[in-house]
């Protein structure tokens, strides 16, 4: 596969040509071959395919969009989807505009070495790339300025063979090309004066002079302004005939020609061609998504000791030279720039983030390298400023021209500073005289590039809201370096080493606090100091005011700071002290995103908002979608953004957290700026969704469902089997117990206790642990505070068959029977029966085997009166158990295969393990080992593969009773050690005791300890 730009879009796959058929399609694929390799937000491809004003569905359409692109591409060339958008990830050399820039490059590298002849190859094969203008026929908003830039580098490729060949080649030659060029940009400078040198050693003079006065005609006549004094020079220099022509050591970065300001220009922009166009970007809004750099290092490359004029508005000062502005930059002797600002003396840990910040003094320097770039991003208050520049400090000595620093204000009250106001100040700084700065922003970078081209600086560049921001404020080559810090995790610069800063790890947490408090404070109270680390949750900023509260407040002990910080008010509130505040560093990341222009970001906003009324816990996409009310695609896009700005945090199971600070932040922005009607209808969705994945999972994890489940607004978790749903569970807990309370309060409480209820496959796996009967109880209030009776039966039914699994049997009989006085209250028969079918259980469990049978019959009686012809698997498990107790073993096998067979066609993983050992039991009972042996090892093969440790307790036990009937005492001994050993880890207890008797018997009968 090839791909074009350089014309009109072009695909073409072994030679064939293919087109995209809509020009949408045709739009979004030259986009992504702009920005090949490089991360593409969906709010960039909003702005570039639509501009200013998306429709409504332009987040819709751009997934649409994005996956015909994905078609047209062959394998392994393909659209990533990211966390914050698109990648297009190209095979190496497909693409002509790359395949341009890497010859671009790779002349630019041979000009530095001299080889001029192998460098003007290069170029012309570059420039034989080109077949018309670029992007032609694509009309979408962002191919105006990318036309606008690649006819700059096509430009640019020109200037350079022009420089490399009037050192030293075939001048004939290059006549037609730099006329041709003459023709089409007539009134720029840079080429006349090369047409007139390439005339001039042609022996060509006169022509040459009337090139010269042809452009000073031109410039008079449309623009009020004399040609630049390189070209009055030349001009001098031909009229004498003492212009020499000097073969350079290389050809050396130049700031660019300078198109004359628009602002003088009375009959509007210059003209632009498909070959060339002026530095400055045409008029219009520029796209906000990622466009192509230019090729390195810092732009057009001048002639041999030839600079360009930068002209000035008609009757302002006269003009300087480029030569003039490089010329005023500061001699060896003045004061070095020295702007950082101060150091921190008891900066503390990030010793491994520190490393790679150190690197960039030991990195290649050489003119033809990249620039080093190290971006370090994080949340506000992690302490990234405090990292970079300590580390600026200490590289201090590795870049002897000095270091620039600017806060660009990305993040915080007012607009960020522009890439045109700060390169403005830096070329002042390094001693551009202020009436020759450029007007257009591109032309301003070329001279800064130009500038430090031969100087090593340090350039540090604080709080950048993005890449766009800080592309221009980049060196040209690698003499340079810059370090970067953002609160976004930023997708360029291209080739940037990248630093995410986490809160700080627990031991450089109590370093830093006893560096602050004092290591005697610490000792002394290690309680307090646990406390007042946990409030500040790792997050430097925090612990440095905890730090100067102590040391402003000599009163305060840390066990007073510890009381402060943990109180019932808000920690948010207590950590502030002077001029510093963590609420106020949070204030600016989040406002930045409710006030921006992007409606991503304000969505963005909104979530970041929603998302603190469920602080605590830990959201996946789909439940997110729920709380937010929107689709899952967009959804995930604001999570990602959210994540990308250190606002939320995205953990490894492919959820999203709050770092806890910020949770609580973002409660106060919910709860001060959310309708309360838009925060009720807000966790209704999201409760809603809890209860109708909770019965989701119950379904591939229990026999039977009582209830239908809620209609859920988003995506529910696609679970792969029983397993799978169980892991929820156990995943999920904490916030299902959440969701539990919180539904209680919202207008459909009901879904507090169905919610619980639908977790008994849960609660039949794991009842050891305790958490399903807290579910329970948590539920059973809800109902009792309401009334609700039906909640009430059904919670009693279900804490009977807690209990009954832990065999509390008295405790059990107790819920069961309460549960059966209000099912009968409200004429619930259905709920009736399965409270008797738990009732003949527990009687069986207890060994009340008459009242067990009895119940039994009642419970087969009243199914068949609701019209139940067949028993259920439920009442077919109960009815061998029941048997089995009463003596009948064969016909309790005969139940239990019934029941198993059932289980099996559900797919029921842990009633099926469970089954097999209640059939290994009867074939013991009927003396048949083999078969007893089998069924009690598919059991335990079964319970460890679903991580059942109750029944895992139980195979082993009913194996080592199996084995000792066989006469393998020692085998009998191994499963119950395992079975004791497992019991007594998951708290079974009557296992664990029947167990240890069962060893206790071994060792008295034997006389050998086990």
């Amino acid at each position: 596969m090839q791909y074009g730009i350089l014309g009109s879009l072009e695909l073409r796959v072994e030679g064939r040509r293919v087109e995209p058929t809509r020009p949408r399609v045709q739009a979004a694929l030259a986009f992504f071959l702009l920005n090949s390799g490089e991360l593409v937000t969906i709010d960039a491809l909003i702005d570039g395919l639509w501009g200013e004003n998306p429709p409504k569905t332009a987040r819709a359409q751009v997934h649409t969009v994005v996956s015909e692109v994905r078609r047209l591409l062959p394998a392994p060339d393909h659209v990533a989807r990211e966390s914050a958008g698109y990648r297009l990830n190209l095979q190496q050399g497909v693409l002509d505009s790359a395949r341009f820039e890497l010859l671009v490059t790779e002349a630019q590298r041979h000009l530095c070495s001299a080889e001029r002849e192998r460098a003007v190859g290069l170029l012309r094969e570059a420039l034989a790339l080109w077949r018309g203008e670029a992007l032609s026929g694509i009309g979408a908003p962002f191919a105006d300025a990318a036309r606008a830039r690649l006819r700059e580098q096509r430009f640019r490729a020109h200037m350079m063979v022009a420089d490399a060949e009037l050192a030293g080649g075939d001048c004939s030659a290059l006549i037609p090309e730099l006329s041709a060029l003459s023709a089409e940009f007539p009134e720029r400078e840079d080429v006349a004066e090369r047409l007139a040198r390439a005339l001039y050693f042609a022996g060509r003079q006169t022509e040459a002079l009337a090139v010269l006065r042809t452009v000073r005609a031109l410039l008079a006549e449309d623009y009020g302004v004399d040609p630049g004094r390189e070209l009055v020079a030349l001009e001098g220099a031909m009229l004498r005939g003492d212009l020499v022509r000097e073969a350079p050591s290389g050809v050396r970065p130049s700031p660019g020609a300078h198109q004359p300001s628009r602002a003088v220009t009375p009959s509007g922009p210059a003209p632009s061609g498909p070959t060339g166009a002026p530095p400055s970007a045409p008029a219009g809004p520029a796209p906000s998504g990622p466009v192509p750099a230019g090729p390195t290092p810092s732009g057009a490359a001048a002639a041999p000791g030839v600079t360009r004029a930068v002209l000035a508005p008609s009757g302002s000062a006269p003009p300087a030279s480029a030569e003039d502005q490089v010329a005023s930059a500061p001699s060896p002797g003045s004061p070095m720039l020295r702007q950082l600002p101060h150091d921190l003396t008891d900066f503390i840990g990030r010793e491994k983030e520190m490393a790679t910040l150190l690197e960039t003094g030991t990195a290649d320097r050489s003119p033809c390298s990249a620039p080093r770039v190290v971006v370090v991003s994080g949340m506000g208050g992690v302490g990234k400023t405090a990292l970079v520049l300590h580390a600026a400090h200490r590289l201090a000595a590795a870049f002897p021209g000095g270091q620039l620093y600017a806060d660009l204000r990305g993040f915080g009250a007012g607009e960020p500073r522009t890439p045109f106001d700060v390169l403005g100040r830096f070329l002042m700084d390094l001693g551009v005289s202020g009436r020759s700065l450029p007007e257009d922003v591109d032309d301003r970078a070329a001279l800064y590039r130009a500038v430090l081209a031969d100087r090593q600086v340090l350039i540090v560049l604080d709080n950048a809201r993005d890449t766009h921001q800080i592309g221009p404020l980049l060196p040209g080559n690698g003499s340079s370096a810059v370090l970067v810090t953002s609160r976004r995790a930023l997708a360029g610069p291209h080739g940037a080493t990248r630093i995410a800063l986490h809160p700080m790890a627990e031991d450089e947490q109590h370093r830093m606090l006893e560096r602050l408090c004092g290591e005697d404070a610490l000792r002394t109270d290690p309680e307090s100091a646990s406390l007042v680390l946990d409030a500040c949750a790792g997050l430097p900023l925090a612990l440095r005011i905890a730090g100067a509260q102590l040391a402003t407040r000599p009163t305060w002990s840390l066990d007073t700071l510890a009381r402060r910080l943990s109180g019932s008010g808000s920690r948010l509130r207590a950590l502030a002290v002077d001029h510093l505040a963590v609420h106020d560093t949070f204030v600016l990341g989040y406002n930045g995103l409710r006030d921006s222009r992007h409606p991503m970001e304000r969505e963005a906003a909104r979530a970041f908002r929603l998302l603190g009324l469920w602080p605590s816990h830990p959201v996946a996409p789909e439940a997110a979608a729920a709380l937010l009310g929107e689709s899952l695609a967009d959804t995930a896009d604001v999570l990602d953004l959210l994540a990308d700005t250190h606002l939320l945090q995205a953990t490894d199971t492919g959820r999203y957290r709050f770092h806890d600070l910020l949770g609580e932040f973002a409660e106060q922005c919910a709860l001060t700026e959310e309708p309360e009607a838009e925060r009720e209808a807000a966790l209704l969705r999201l409760v809603t969704w809890y209860s109708a994945a909770a019965h989701r999972a119950n379904s591939l994890t229990a026999p039977l469902a009582l209830f239908d489940p809620p209609q859920a607004s988003a995506p529910l978790p696609d679970f792969r089997d029983g397993r799978d749903a169980l892991a929820w569970f156990g995943q999920e807990m904490p916030s299902l117990k959440t969701v539990i309370e919180l539904a209680g309060d919202t207008s459909e409480p009901e879904m507090s206790w169905r919610t619980a209820y639908a977790m008994i496959g849960y609660g039949h796996a794991y009842w050891w642990a305790g958490e399903w009967t807290q579910c329970l109880t948590a539920a059973m209030n809800s109902a009792r505070r309401r009334g609700d009776l039906v909640g009430q039966a059904h919670m009693h039914n279900a804490l009977g068959a807690a209990n009954g699994m832990a065999d509390r049997n008295e405790e059990c009989l107790a819920h069961l029977r309460a549960a059966l006085a209000l099912h009968r209250e409200t004429g619930d028969r259905e709920g009736q029966a399965s409270v008797l079918g738990n009732l003949a259980l527990v009687h069986r469990q207890a060994g009340r085997l008459a009242e067990a049978v009895a119940v039994l019959e009642e419970t087969q009686r009243l199914r068949r009166q609701l019209g139940h012809t067949e028993d259920s698997v439920i009442t077919l498990s109960l009815k061998g158990n029941v048997l089995h107790a009463s003596g009948d073993a064969a016909a309790a096998l005969e139940a239990h295969t019934q029941a198993l067979a059932i289980f099996r066609r559900q797919g029921l993983d842990q009633y099926i393990a469970g089954c097999l050992y209640s059939i290994g039991e009867c074939h013991r009972a009927l003396g048949q080992a083999a078969e007893g042996f089998a069924a009690y090892a598919d059991s335990l093969k079964l319970a460890r593969k679903i991580d059942d440790q109750d029944a895992v307790a139980d195979s082993l036990h009913g194996a080592a009773q199996m084995h000792l009937w066989a006469g393998d005492v020692e085998q009998a001994r191994a499963c119950w050690e395992e079975a004791v050993a497992v019991a007594r880890e998951h708290g079974l207890q009557k296992v664990l005791e029947e167990s240890e008797e069962a060893l206790a018997s071994l060792r008295e009968g034997i006389g050998s300890t086990p």
